[in-house]
């Protein structure tokens, strides 16, 4: 099996990838930075149970959907047999940034690339599902500290910008994303692929002294290698999940009751939007 797992030069992702290394599965360690993916490369290798795994560095930024398509691009031609996509990564920004096609940072990288990733690689998770007959997974980050609701006159902070709000408005984004593709998946209406084929989890990752958590909120965390939820939930427990929870919001690896239902109008309406706004369709 091999794991895509964005983000993963440092913090959460990094030791995630580690984790997933010293468990016997084959890495592909994302980033931004040409010289940090290969620091990170070197350092998840450390962990790999055998000579044979293969751990290598994709460097893409995710600001930019040319670079997200080229990122599924990278995976799809040169390890071809992913079946765990962990969309981990995210920032948290301080100030108002705009990424050269326009898009808020906040909403660019933690809504519009792992919803535009997830869609590109479907069919190539669904196919190694049917081929290998386990079950691929996508786990999306999102967070306790997300909104209560989307709010969709701002979403692209077109009134105002504030970094927590931006932050938490992302993480909503993110769950209703995770729900609505599960939705999606379970009522046949993706041609490509089913509940047969994939778990679609979405979890807060646990409360981090990440560079976000610092930046946002100052030293109130776990440290990075005590940070686990997400291997938890897609590598230690996935037959439990993959069985009972698939659709789940986790906190502290728990899935946690879901407060909207299939059909959700707010949903549905973000899913519309993301798919104009990054300009892929799911099948």
């Amino acid at each position: 099996m091999t794991a895509l797992v964005t983000g993963a030069t440092d913090g959460i992702g990094l030791h995630t990838a580690r984790r997933l290394a010293a468990s016997g599965r084959d890495v592909l360690v994302h980033g931004r930075d040409r010289e940090r993916v290969r620091s990170a490369v070197e350092a998840v290798r450390k962990h790999a149970r055998s000579e044979k795994q293969v751990i290598e560095g994709l460097t893409r930024d995710l600001s930019s959907l040319e670079d997200v398509r080229a990122l599924a691009r990278d995976v799809v031609d040169g390890r071809g047999d992913v079946s765990m996509l962990f969309n981990n990564a995210g920032v948290y920004s301080t100030k108002e940034t705009r990424c050269a096609n326009g898009h808020e940072m906040t909403f660019a990288v933690n809504v519009l690339a792992p919803f535009a990733l997830c869609g590109l690689l479907l069919p190539t998770l669904a196919a190694n599902a049917r081929r290998t007959g386990t079950k691929s997974s996508v786990l999306n980050v999102a967070s306790i500290s997300a909104a209560p609701a989307i709010d969709f006159d701002n979403l692209r902070c077109e009134k105002m910008f504030s970094p927590h709000g931006s932050y938490a408005q992302s993480k909503a984004c993110m769950k209703a994303f995770s729900y609505e593709l599960y939705d999606r998946l379970a009522r046949g209406a993706l041609s490509g692929a089913s509940v047969e084929d994939l778990n679609v989890f979405s979890c807060d990752p646990g409360t981090v002294n990440t560079k976000m958590l610092l930046a946002g909120w100052g030293r109130c965390g776990i440290e990075t290698y005590e940070a686990n939820d997400e291997f938890t939930i897609m590598v230690d427990d996935i037959e439990r999940n993959g069985a009972k929870h698939n659709g789940a919001y986790f906190v502290n690896a728990a899935p946690q009751p879901r407060r909207s239902e299939a059909g959700d109008v707010d949903q549905a309406k973000l899913w519309r939007l993301l798919e104009q706004e990054t300009g892929v369709v799911y099948a």
